[in-house]
Formats: structure tokens, sequence, C-alpha cells
């Protein structure tokens, strides 16, 4: 979970800086193919977060916390950011039919940026404590096996070099053991690809500093950025 989560932020960042650099020149259009192929795919890994957390996971863990947890403004948060999601993947389709529309590619996913790092900066506060506290171990291996039983083998290809990027050495350690020699071979095949796609998106890897995992002093809220999913709420009320 934390390392779908750093994945997310992090990648959502990279391809709002990249869309910003590009956004007056344009793209030649073999990396504006690779940019509309990644950002559908980090999209689509969004959605189906956020899905298996209100399908699977949140319901257990209410059953396990009961009161000791309110999940309903997440809940909120979750409709707010498909909402967002919504206008990224409106924005993506009009960049793949003319590639030199940028802009409004950028401030979508822009704004998605800011509402999932907002989000998953309250998540982590108040979920991950309670899950330590409140989940049995085995009831969080169903819940992930449960998940696992939902992904699709295309999406897999996309999600399992993704996790293994973004993961710290050991988390992928942990992750190979849990997964087993099914995820070994997949991870092998796929990570070609994904690295191909990835560097024809955003050019060379970055650095090791630039990967760095997030914490609460990256939340927008301590920053210049807009607290997006407060002034949604507000809105909405």
């Amino acid at each position: 979970m934390v390392v779908i989560h750093r994945a997310m932020r992090q990648d959502l960042r990279r391809l709002a800086a990249r869309l910003g650099e590009i956004a007056g020149r344009g793209a030649p259009p073999p990396q504006a193919r690779a940019i509309g192929r990644y950002t559908a795919a980090l999209l689509a890994e969004i959605r189906a977060h956020h899905a298996n957390e209100d399908e699977i996971l949140w319901p257990v863990i209410a059953a396990t916390a009961g009161q000791a947890i309110d999940l309903a403004p997440l809940t909120d948060d979750h409709l707010a950011i498909e909402a967002a999601a919504g206008r990224a993947r409106q924005a993506l389709a009009s960049f793949r039919a003319a590639p030199g529309m940028l802009g409004e590619l950028h401030a979508s996913v822009s704004e998605l940026r800011d509402m999932v790092d907002e989000h998953i900066a309250d998540e982590e506060e108040q979920i991950l404590p309670a899950m330590r506290r409140y989940l049995p171990a085995e009831a969080y291996r169903w819940c992930e096996k449960q998940i696992q039983r939902k992904a699709s083998l295309p999406g897999l290809r996309f999600t399992t070099p993704w996790l293994a990027r973004y993961a710290q050495p050991d988390e992928l350690s942990r992750l190979l053991a849990t997964g087993g020699r099914r995820v070994r071979i997949l991870l092998a095949a796929a990570r070609p690809g994904y690295i191909r796609l990835e560097r024809q998106a955003f050019g060379a890897r970055p650095a090791a500093h630039e990967t760095r995992p997030i914490t609460h002093s990256d939340h927008p809220i301590s920053s210049d950025r807009t607290p997006r999913l407060r002034l949604w709420k507000e809105e909405i009320r």
C-alpha cells in the first residue's frame, strides 16, 4: 500500500513536470505517443487502487476497527479524485487526437497531482495506524488475494514493473516474496518494456535523490499548492 501510494504521487509529479516542460514547444510524435500510453496506464492504476480500497480493503477495516475510524471523508475524497481523473482522461483523449494540445492535459494532471497528494497524506495519517492496530494479518492477506484476483494480465504488465521501480530494495524483496514465482517471471518479462516506455515518455531515469520517499513535509497544504480536496468539499456543501 505504501509503495503504491509513493508510485502514484511521484509519477503524477514527474508527469505534470514533463508536461509543463514541453507545453510550449510540443513533443515529437514518438514521445507524444509514449506520454499518452503512460498517462493512460497511470490513470488506470489510480482508478483501480481506489476501487480496491472502496470495495475490498476499507469494508474490512471498518469491520475490524469499528468506530475507531471514520472512512466517510476518505470515500468523499475518492469521488473528487475520480472526477478530476475523468477530466484528465478527457484531456488525454484530446491530446491523443491533437498532440499539440498539451495545456489542458498539463492542467488536469496538475490538479489530480495536488488532490492525490492531499488525499494520500491524510489517508496514511489515519488509515495506516488503524490497520496496524486493528486489522489482523490474515484479514489483510485475504484483501491482497482478492485484489490480485481482480487484476488483469495486461494491467499487471504495467503494474508489476511500475511498483518495482518505486519500491525500496527491502520493499521489493517483500513484494517478490509475497508474489512468488509468478510475479518474478512477470517482472522479468515486463520490466524491459516498461523501461522503454518510461524513457520514451520522460527521457533518462532520474537520479536516486529525485525518487526519495515522499514525507509529510511534501504535503501540499504545507506548500504553495491549493488544498483542492478541501475546496471541493466546501463547494458541494
